[in-house]
């Protein structure tokens, strides 16, 4: 059975080139292809990439503020990018460049002057093999009721990223959510109607972290992790809000709460490096502001700092 792939027309492509003329004639090529952005400098499309996640890169090594060696590695560097292709765009053909080009994380690079078939081919051909990397990934790391990551993806993937903020010292926060007196919405209105209602709750999660590095997972049964790198406590305090006003605003009806409506508790916890902690015991912090918030009466959250 073939697979289900995002049109090639839907995929996101960044050209980064300070050369205006380049940017224009490589975009012309592309655009009646693909979705194209086009970047001048190292800098501005380090910034898009945190805004938007691409699916292909295609990068001059000569830019006038960071080095496209430079900007691929930091990029490689994320376990987010791991899977995007990043092709180069050179000039030189010389064994030290392109030694130079594999080992900062390139998939391919495409020397001056462009063919413009050359160029259409080779990014179509990346791309497809992205996107069926990619649909494999979700076959095995997908929750198949809600769509969000499951816990093998968790269990796998989620400590890599935790370790990249490790290294650089950033932020790193977990929320872990549970709705309320979900036994008894099920005894209530049947199992059929409580898998829609964690679909909803699910969808509201995934409106709610908007940044390509968030992570949802379904973490068990009505229980939700949201992983969070290079979040603080305000960042994470603003999910926390986001998600209770639309729950509130969708008002999904639950007869058997003391709210008369579907709500969650929410634990949370921040991890700012203090001290040496293992991404098991941020689960564990995570479940423990999870109790408290229960504790407290459900429908809120609590957070703490873990160090």
């Amino acid at each position: 059975m073939p697979l289900s792939l995002k049109p090639l027309s839907q995929c996101k492509v960044f050209i980064v080139d300070d050369d205006e003329m380049v940017r224009l004639s490589l975009g012309v090529i592309l655009e009646e292809h693909f979705s194209v952005d086009a970047y001048s400098t190292g800098q501005a499309v380090l910034e898009a990439c945190d805004e938007v996640l691409p699916d292909f890169i295609l990068l001059d090594i000569n830019l006038p503020d960071i080095s496209g060696l430079d900007i691929c590695r930091r990029l490689k560097a994320k376990a987010i990018f791991e899977n995007i292709p990043i092709i180069f765009i050179t000039s030189t053909y010389d064994t030290g460049c392109q030694n130079a080009c594999w080992e900062a994380g390139a998939t391919d690079f495409i020397g001056k002057p462009i063919t413009a078939s050359t160029l259409i081919h080779r990014t179509k051909n990346h791309l497809e093999n992205k996107l069926r990397l990619e649909k494999l990934i979700e076959l095995t790391y997908k929750d198949s009721l809600t769509d969000l990551f499951n816990r093998h993806y968790l269990d796998l993937e989620v400590a890599n990223v935790f370790k990249q903020t490790s290294r650089e010292k950033k932020p790193f926060s977990l929320l872990m959510l549970d709705l309320d007196f979900f036994k008894l919405y099920n005894d209530q209105y049947g199992h059929p109607q409580g898998d829609a209602c964690l679909k909803i709750i699910a969808d509201v999660i995934e409106r709610s972290i908007q940044r390509p590095q968030d992570i949802a997972i379904r973490y068990g049964g009505e229980e939700f992790l949201i992983v969070l790198p290079y979040t603080d406590f305000e960042g994470v305090k603003f999910i926390c809000d986001r998600i209770s006003t639309e729950l509130e605003t969708i008002n999904i009806p639950h007869v058997k709460s003391v709210w008369s409506r579907v709500t969650v508790s929410i634990g949370g916890v921040i991890y700012e490096h203090q001290n040496k902690v293992s991404f098991d015991e941020l689960i564990n912090c995570a479940d423990k502001a999870l109790y408290a918030a229960k504790s407290d009466g459900r429908n809120c959250f609590r957070l703490s700092f873990c160090d």
